[in-house]
């Protein structure tokens, strides 16, 4: 970009910023949502005009169009960075009234974090009970999901931190991070299956099987049928794609099918009698277990929350 092109965008950034207000942002959300400027006007409980104007404004001081007018409001191409600034903005402000309420109420903080289900159960409980005899004041906002949906939740700014696979997508993200622990998938079944019991299985017994495959696309279903393809094994008939650990868990038991669970998880399914793991892992695997978080310097409530992980699960320094 040109010398000519920075100071334009410089000088539309502070007319941006002079002109907008929470409440243009707020307008310009329900509109989205809505469709119209009518329904819009409804929702928010103000004239149509008074809707009209506010729009009026906002686009003035983006300097484009965000809407063409109709029977249907249609976005623009330069709508959806401004109304994905409108939600991070609004989100903001929310969570800072919320840690206002919270510190009010005799706390100091709340951190809203997304975890997958290799750290739910064992990890996630443990740094709870560090927090509350540590600082007591912190409050966590726990969310758990498969990874796309987190990093989208994440990019929406409704979480502050992920405890996630420190795959491609986390470790070409640019964002800080911090390494827990290794754990590495393994194959499991029903405890009535053929090769519950065999104390050797190889990949082209698991490949005579039906199997409940991850979502495809996802960086374990890549890893999953980049180790079949270097057994030299044909991928295995797929009985269902699912990511639900219930259903996963119900169908290993009243079928042959065989599928893939976090170490951790495998493990504790293994010594209740649940499921078994069978003595195989992934030749490719997805990562070690971490953190990814946003700001390069987190605020003391955050960092109290990133090294109650780190004690609890041992892991390394941020990198």
């Amino acid at each position: 970009m040109n010398e000519g092109a920075l100071e334009s965008a410089d000088a539309a950034a502070g007319q941006w910023t002079r002109r907008i207000r929470l409440r243009h942002l707020e307008v310009l959300r329900i509109i989205a949502r809505h469709g119209s400027l009518t329904a819009a006007a409804g929702a928010l409980g103000i004239t149509q005009p008074a809707v009209s104007q506010w729009l009026a404004d906002i686009e003035a001081a983006a300097g484009v169009r965000l809407f063409e007018r109709g029977q249907r409001l249609r976005p623009t191409p330069f709508a959806a960075p401004i109304l994905a600034h409108a939600e991070r903005v609004l989100e903001d402000a929310g969570r800072a009234l919320a840690e206002v309420a919270s510190i009010r109420a005799g706390g100091s903080g709340r951190v809203r974090v997304g975890t997958m289900s290799v750290a739910a159960a064992s990890l996630v409980p443990e740094v709870v009970l560090r927090l509350r005899a540590q600082a007591p004041g912190i409050e966590l906002s726990l969310v758990e999901d498969i990874a796309v949906q987190l990093w989208s939740r994440f990019e929406r700014n409704e979480l502050d931190v992920l405890v996630t696979r420190l795959d491609a997508r986390a470790l070409g993200s640019g964002l800080p991070h911090r390494r827990l622990f290794a754990d590495r998938h393994r194959v499991v079944c029903g405890p009535n299956h053929p090769l519950a019991r065999r104390r050797r299985v190889a990949w082209r017994d698991v490949a005579r099987y039906p199997w409940l495959m991850p979502t495809a696309g996802t960086p374990l279903y890549e890893a999953l049928t980049a180790t079949f393809a270097a057994a030299g094994v044909a991928p295995p008939q797929v009985l269902m794609t699912s990511v639900s650990a219930t259903a996963n868990v119900t169908l290993f038991t009243r079928t042959d099918a065989l599928g893939v669970q976090s170490g951790a998880l495998a493990a504790r399914m293994h010594e209740r009698g649940t499921l078994v793991a069978l003595p195989l892992t992934l030749a490719h695997d997805t990562g070690d277990v971490g953190l990814v978080w946003r700001d390069r310097v987190p605020g003391a409530v955050l960092e109290a929350v990133l090294r109650a992980f780190v004690e609890v699960s041992g892991g390394a320094r941020a990198v």
